[in-house]
């Protein structure tokens, strides 16, 4: 299947709006249909209603390819309140994206790099192996060797500001009222760099440079064959994440994998300042060796010396065990707590924050966190988020954004291992933590 891709604010506008009538339309044949049904059918139906809207939104996101993909997987990382049947549509759209014509393919090359892809590469495949939110991924040969060639679909970058403004429209009202501003602050920040390739190819040598691990793999890229809407790089084999589990792996291939995402996140954070932020299942190949390759380095956030300090003091406090007195100095000094009275300084951490510190800490308390025995722990933690944000519906602005930024990040990690059913070793993260602090 392919299709053509609308730029414009009005065309684009139009998608979404024929969107938002057949919501409109499947919410109130459910509100009627539910009229004289008994409880435990009124939940049915309203879960199927919820699937419709959802299947309605991921078919559009579809036309609209791009920026509005990438804020409903962001979405689906970090808006735990909507519906689960929202999330579990979403979630297909980190995948099943329609591929754009060859010939506009073809075009795009052709513009980018001054010739057409049989003119550069020994061989080039005209349907694309993947499809990513803001393009799609071609395999090609050069020097021999496979390649991946990544083509930014067209007028990406000029749907941002629109994309933003529309999604925020419609998903403030999915939500329930819950407050999503930090949310697409957060995405807008992002995704002004994710479209530029020039920026995630600087980041990828960053990574091949300076992550340094034996059993971690990161592509090269081709920087003669790469722009800012094309990038090429070496081309990883292994399996997808959904490939990789339906091998039926042992537990020692479902925990050693699981350890090297976990590691190579500490790796990045301490000793790089520089985290993959993008904790989609598909930014990992599971190749042989025992062997994990880390791609797409769009989504890259990096962190100042003085917020790592301060966060890094903040979770071996944690790790310690200190006083809700001394945590609450800690949590003041990042600008997620407001400056007041002993009392009311206490009593929002206490009432606000100190509930997702039990979350994140759980993961720290012992040498090992097994998933599989766990496996309730993103859900008890999105519980939590929701329970915390009920009670207090401003909080979320006043959390540091990066703060927001890395546990997010680490939420959608545990999302995974959960679903690898791993036990992974919390040593070598917790020696991370202690180290920085004695530096």
């Amino acid at each position: 299947m392919t299709s053509s891709i609308p730029t414009t604010k009005v065309a684009r506008g139009k998608v979404l709006g024929k969107a938002m009538l057949k919501i409109g339309v499947s919410k109130s044949k459910g509100v009627v249909k539910r009229t004289f049904m008994s409880k435990e059918k009124k939940e049915a139906s309203k879960s199927d209603t919820h699937a419709q809207i959802a299947k309605i939104i991921i078919d559009s996101l579809g036309q609209l390819k791009g920026v509005s993909v990438k804020i409903a997987q962001h979405i689906a990382l970090g808006m735990p309140f909507l519906p689960q049947e929202y999330l579990d549509e979403i979630s297909k759209s980190f995948s099943n994206i329609p591929p754009i014509n060859r010939a506009l393919i073809r075009k795009i090359i052709k513009q980018e790099l001054r010739a057409y892809p049989q003119e550069l590469f020994e061989s080039f495949e005209a349907n694309a192996f993947g499809a990513a939110s803001l393009g799609q991924v071609h395999l090609a040969t050069h020097e021999s060797k496979k390649i991946a060639v990544k083509v930014q679909y067209p007028g990406i970058a000029h749907t941002i500001e629109s994309d933003l403004g529309i999604l925020k429209f419609g998903l403030s009202r999915f939500a329930g009222g819950k407050n999503i501003d930090h949310i697409m602050q957060e995405i807008e920040d992002r995704l002004y760099e994710e479209v530029d390739y020039a920026i995630e190819a600087e980041n990828t040598h960053f990574f091949k440079e300076n992550l340094q691990h034996k059993s971690i793999v990161i592509p090269t890229v081709i920087d003669e064959y790469s722009t800012n809407k094309v990038l090429s790089s070496s081309f990883l084999e292994g399996d997808s994440f959904e490939k990789f589990l339906t091998k039926n792996p042992s537990q020692e291939q479902r925990d050693n994998f699981a350890q090297l995402i976990l590691d190579s996140f500490f790796i990045s954070l301490y000793e790089l300042k520089t985290v993959h932020a993008d904790p989609n299942p598909g930014n990992f190949i599971f190749m042989e060796e025992e062997k994990l390759g880390i791609i797409d380095f769009g989504c890259v956030k990096r962190f100042d010396e003085h917020f790592l300090d301060s966060f890094n003091q903040l979770h071996y406090s944690l790790m310690m065990g200190e006083t809700d007195e001394v945590l609450v100095q800690q949590y003041a000094e990042l600008g997620m707590i407001e400056q007041g009275s002993d009392e009311e300084m206490l009593y929002f951490y206490q009432e606000v924050i100190k509930p997702l510190d039990r979350i994140y800490i759980e993961i720290f308390t012992e040498e090992s966190y097994d998933f599989k025995s766990n496996s309730d722990f993103s859900k008890r933690g999105f519980d939590t988020i929701l329970e915390v944000q009920q009670k207090q519906i401003d909080a979320v602005h006043m959390m540091n954004p990066d703060y927001i930024f890395l546990d997010r990040t680490l939420l959608g990690y545990y999302a995974m291992f959960e679903k690898m059913e791993a036990k992974i070793d919390t040593r070598f993260a917790r020696s991370l933590v202690k180290e920085y602090v004695s530096k």
